[in-house]
């Protein structure tokens, strides 16, 4: 079943932008700069019924902020992506989107250790953003030169996505010390990270880290995440210690 659906506005600064007759009226055109992402349900309304199903959705929740932005109908704040491919054929088929994008819904309509299926892989970016978020992955890609361009993601995807880990948790901090210098009141803390947050639900949420990714066959990898978060002299870490496979 259909649910509200996603305006992506996406920005664009090409010179070209402005199709038609430049600033003379009439003989030009409105610039298309958005897409639409559109939201479907398959059944009813999903339920956790095991405490083990209920654990990884209480992990998976998001930052209050983070909600009130992200299940928004109109996003104003992602740019498109830049087509850095050099073979012409592959550029033309290739729809790439910036990572922050399939991030969000992933985050937005599953829980860790879901599955994210992506019938056309393009780039991996889709991959990359299942990998950061804790979620298994099957892709499928018709484009074999593309292979060598997804595993080449993959081998920098550890450190790109610790990296924007890290930023998510301090634009957190970043609200929190706002909300503080506006004496807001923040009524709840955090267990993983100590850090307060505004809503009861926040309090197990917890981002994992990448430790390591392995090629396990031909078409197969494996990521291993780090499961202690450490919050540490007004940034976050990565901690060292044990680790969770997905």
């Amino acid at each position: 079943s259909p649910l509200p659906a996603i305006i992506w506005r996406k920005q664009t600064n090409a010179p070209n932008k402005f199709m038609g007759s430049g600033v003379l009226p009439a003989g030009a055109y409105v610039t298309l700069e958005h897409e639409y992402v559109l939201i479907l349900r398959k059944g009813k309304k999903r339920t956790f019924d095991t405490e083990k199903d209920r654990a990884h959705r209480q992990e998976s929740a998001l930052f209050w902020e983070e909600r009130n932005q992200w299940f928004s109908d109109v996003w104003f704040d992602l740019k498109g992506a830049r087509q850095d491919l050099a073979d012409k054929e592959t550029r033309k088929r290739s729809g790439a989107f910036p990572f922050e994008l399939p991030y969000r819904l992933i985050n937005m309509y599953s829980v860790k250790g879901d599955t994210v299926l992506d019938p056309f892989m393009g780039l991996g970016t889709t991959l990359l953003a299942a990998m950061a978020a804790g979620r298994n992955f099957v892709g499928f890609e018709i484009d074999r030169n593309l292979k060598g361009v997804i595993e080449t993601q993959i081998s920098a995807v550890t450190d790109f996505a610790n990296g924007y880990i890290n930023e998510r948790l301090k634009r957190h901090q970043a609200f929190v010390e706002e909300r503080i210098q506006n004496d807001k009141p923040l009524k709840h803390r955090n267990v993983h990270y100590g850090f307060p947050v505004i809503m009861n639900q926040e309090k197990n949420l917890k981002l994992d880290f990448l430790k390591s990714v392995q090629k396990k066959t031909a078409d197969c990898f494996e990521v291993e995440y780090t499961d202690q978060p450490v919050l540490s002299a007004g940034s976050i870490q990565e901690p060292e210690g044990g680790t969770a496979g997905t």
